[in-house]
């Protein structure tokens, strides 16, 4: 008989690991707009760390639990039936294609691709280490973001990495 029981799965936009992973590290996101999400997010990598992320384009996991996000019958950018603040927004609308454009790249996924997040962390670990752009958190993040890699390397048996902020300096 076939294992019918289905993987969990969390739908992430591009730019959004590097965040849940940041506030993976400080234990959750204390608040904000979108910390239902984020934390929903978090508790589901707890509770399942075999847990899978599918890239989308548009309304991902975080956004569909957005204090922010408003019926609309239009729909917008990022999908139908909602709208938020960001979409209406032409400068948070170019950071944020921009931003998943050069995750995908840098990642070597697309739109559509699953990871698991064990692989995400590693993916992460080496071909962002530095989070050098605001749209995935920023310098402002990346003592945060290299504690949540470092716990999620722990969870997952990889051996830790050493932090990359001294890069920041020069």
């Amino acid at each position: 008989m076939a294992d019918k029981r289905r993987k969990m799965r969390i739908k992430l936009r591009p730019y959004h690991p590097t965040w849940v992973i940041a506030f993976f590290g400080m234990g959750q996101m204390d608040e904000g707009f979108n910390s239902k999400g984020f934390n929903d997010v978090i508790d589901r990598i707890r509770r399942c760390p075999d847990i899978e992320v599918e890239f989308v384009e548009g309304y991902d996991d975080i956004c569909n639990r957005c204090d922010r996000l408003v019926e609309d019958e239009k729909g917008s950018l990022w999908g139908p039936k909602h709208t938020c603040p960001s979409a209406q927004n032409k400068d948070v609308i170019k950071g944020v294609i921009a931003a998943n454009k050069r995750v995908l790249q840098d990642m070597g996924v697309q739109f559509g691709s699953v990871v698991r997040m064990k692989d995400l962390v590693k993916l992460l670990s080496e071909r962002i280490p530095i989070l050098d752009d605001e749209m995935l958190g920023g310098a402002e993040f990346q003592k945060k973001y290299e504690k949540g890699l470092s716990a999620l390397r722990r969870l997952y048996g990889m051996a830790t990495i050493q932090p990359s902020t001294e890069n920041l300096q020069g």
